[in-house]
């Protein structure tokens, strides 16, 4: 489902209900490098998390790193896209409703969305932003690579996140022995990343969009 986004380069920028958050996303690292395996990895995990919005939404990745880098949440984006998508809105109307109402429950009501065009889950999370954008990327992960909801619900309690569990799930092999060899120290996104050929955001985001096509 894509939305018609508008002047959207200009507009994520400052987007009126935005969330704000304190993460920086001007990464000094954007390569891998043999010294400092893991130097790069915070890059590595953004730029593929904001190639996988840019696929799926039909967002520009520099509006979304504009829009980052401007106090915006991931986690406020991920909504605000997928809402918009949902409800066949433009974005900038979707951010005024919820600009005035700072509740995504409002916001599904304003739009005339219901918990049968939405999920019952989804619906119950409208005052939970951040289980709300966990919701979105798990049924993203599911319906664009045939994950199941046990994998995905597994893989959350052994703590992955957001982004490497859309970096793991790029990547060739298990999500979970890919992670636990990161979180262990045996291995970093980065190398892994290196050793399949992936070397830096333009490939990250069209190996993506081939794992997406041939799913």
């Amino acid at each position: 489902m894509r939305v018609l986004i508008c002047l959207l380069f200009l507009l994520l920028p400052t987007l009126a209900g935005a969330e704000s958050t304190i993460s920086c996303h001007c990464f000094q690292d954007r390569t891998f490098n043999h010294r400092d395996t893991a130097a790069a990895d915070p890059y590595f995990l953004a730029t593929t998390q904001n190639s996988f919005i840019s696929l799926l939404y039909g967002v520009e990745k520099s509006s979304l790193v504009k829009a980052k880098m401007s106090g915006t949440s991931g986690s406020y984006l991920w909504v605000l896209f997928d809402v918009a998508a949902r409800s066949q809105q433009e974005i900038d109307t979707v951010d005024k409703i919820y600009g005035q109402s700072k509740r995504w429950d409002i916001v599904f009501k304003e739009l005339k969305l219901t918990p049968q065009q939405v999920g019952e889950t989804y619906w119950q999370l409208g005052n939970n932003p951040e289980l709300l954008a966990d919701q979105i990327v798990d049924l993203q992960l599911s319906q664009q690579f045939g994950v199941s909801g046990d994998e995905l619900g597994n893989w959350h309690k052994k703590g992955m996140n957001r982004k490497e569990l859309i970096l793991a799930i790029l990547l060739k092999g298990d999500p979970l022995t890919l992670f636990n060899q990161v979180n262990s120290g045996m291995q970093t996104w980065g190398k892994l990343l290196y050793d399949q050929g992936l070397l830096d955001g333009k490939m990250i985001s069209r190996a993506l969009r081939n794992k997406m096509s041939q799913s």
